[in-house]
C-alpha cells in the first residue's frame, strides 16, 4: 500500500505528541498552548515556527557540498545503519543538536540529532508543514516540510528494530514515554516518503566526517564554512592535534632514520669485501651489505603499500562515484529538492 497515495499528513492517530496548540485567536480551553511543544520560547507565529525549524533542521554548508557530495558518499538515501549495526562497528551514538552533523560519521562515533517534539505532533504538521497536492503546479509545500520528512524518514532507517528503539532512547533521542509499538506506527508512514518530497541533504545517507573535512579544505565549501578549514572543528586543544599528528611523523623519522643509515652502509663497503670467501672480517662487511640492501628494499615495499593500497581503494571509489552518480543523474526526474 502506498502510503502517500490518499494523503499527505499521518493520520492524526499516529501521533506521538498529543499537545493541543492554540492555533486560533479567542479560544479559551484551559489546556491549549500558544507554543511550540516543549519549546516555550518559539510561539506559533508562522515566521517563528519556520525559523525555527529551518534552525533546527537545515544544512546549508551540506547543501553548497551537494554537487560534489557524491565524493564522500554513496547517493543513496537508505545507506543508514541502523543503531545496533552502529554500535556492533564500534560506533558510540553522540546526540548533537547540530543538524549538519545529523548523520556524520568518525571512527569511533556517529552523530545524530534528537527529534524536536513538535515533529510528532499532528497539528503542527497540517497547520505549518502541509503540502498542497491538488495545486498547479503541485505544491510540496515549505523548505521545512522537505526538511522535516527527511529528517523523520531517516529515522526509519536507524530505528528498524526494537533493540534500535531501545539504544535511541538511551542515547535521549527519543522521548522515554514513547512505546516501541507507538513509533513503529508512527514512523512507518515516513518509510513511504521518496527522494522527491525530502530536502536535498537526504539524498544521501550517513557521511564520513573525515571525508567532509577534505571536501571543505580543497575549497568546494567557500561560503558556509565556519572556519574554512574544518567542516567540524575536531579538538578543542592543541594537545590532541599534537598527539594525533606524532604518529605519522614519528613514523616517518624512523623509516627515514633507518633507510639513510642502510645507505650509509650500502655506499661504504667496497666492491672487493662483497664476497663471502676469505676472513671474518670480509664476511660480516658482505652480510652488512645484504642486510643493508633488504632492509632498503623492504622499506620500500613498506612505503608502496602505504601510499599505493589507499591510493588504488580512493581510485577505485570516485571511479564507482562517478559511474553510479551518473546513472543517478541520467534516470532523475522532476521532484522537489
Amino acid at each position: 500500500m502506498d502510503l502517500m497515495e490518499d494523503r499527505d499528513i499521518f493520520p492524526e492517530s499516529l501521533a506521538l505528541n498529543s499537545d493541543h496548540l492554540d492555533i486560533l485567536p479567542g479560544d479559551n480551553n484551559n489546556n491549549n498552548n500558544n507554543h511550540l511543544p516543549d519549546e516555550p520560547l518559539i510561539s506559533l507565529n508562522p515566521h517563528s515556527v519556520h525559523e525555527f525549524l529551518t534552525q533546527e533542521l537545515s544544512t546549508p554548508l551540506l547543501d553548497e557540498l551537494y554537487p560534489r557530495l557524491w565524493l564522500a558518499a554513496r547517493r543513496t538515501s537508505s545507506h543508514i545503519d541502523a543503531l545496533h549495526r552502529q554500535r556492533i562497528k564500534g560506533r558510540t551514538i553522540t546526540p548533537s543538536e547540530d543538524p549538519k552533523l545529523h548523520l556524520v560519521w568518525q571512527t569511533d562515533r556517529i552523530y545524530i540529532k534528537p527529534i524536536p517534539t513538535c515533529l510528532l505532533n499532528y497539528t503542527v504538521w497540517t497547520t505549518f508543514l502541509r503540502a498542497s497536492k491538488d495545486a498547479d503546479p503541485p505544491d510540496h509545500g515549505t523548505p521545512s516540510r522537505a526538511l522535516a520528512l527527511g529528517f523523520l524518514r531517516s529515522y526509519g532507517y536507524l530505528i528498524r528494530h526494537k533493540v534500535d528503539f531501545v539504544l535511541a532512547q538511551e542515547a535521549h533521542l527519543i522521548a522515554p514515554e514513547i512505546t516501541w509499538v507507538r513509533w513503529g506506527r508512527f514512523i512507518a508512514w515516513f518509510r513511504g516518503v521518496e527522494d522527491g518530497d525530502v530536502a536535498k541533504r537526504y539524498h544521501y545517507g550517513q557521511l564520513r566526517l573525515s571525508r567532509l573535512q577534505w571536501m571543505v579544505r580543497v575549497g568546494l565549501a567557500k561560503n558556509s564554512s565556519a572556519t574554512g578549514w574544518f567542516y567540524e572543528v575536531p579538538y578543542w586543544s592543541i594537545a590532541s592535534y599534537v598527539r594525533q599528528a606524532a604518529t605519522p611523523l614519528l613514523f616517518l623519522f624512523a623509516s627515514l632514520s633507518v633507510v639513510l643509515g642502510a645507505m650509509q652502509v650500502v655506499v661504504s663497503v667496497e666492491v672487493a669485501e662483497l664476497g663471502f670467501v676469505g676472513g671474518s672480517a670480509l664476511k660480516v662487511h658482505a652480510a652488512s651489505w645484504v642486510f643493508s640492501v633488504v632492509v632498503l628494499v623492504a622499506t620500500l615495499g613498506i612505503w608502496l603499500l602505504i601510499f599505493v593500497i589507499p591510493l588504488g581503494a580512493l581510485v577505485w571509489q570516485v571511479s564507482w562515484a562517478l559511474a553510479n552518480d551518473a546513472g543517478v543523474r541520467g534516470g532523475e526526474g522532476e521532484g522537489t529538492v
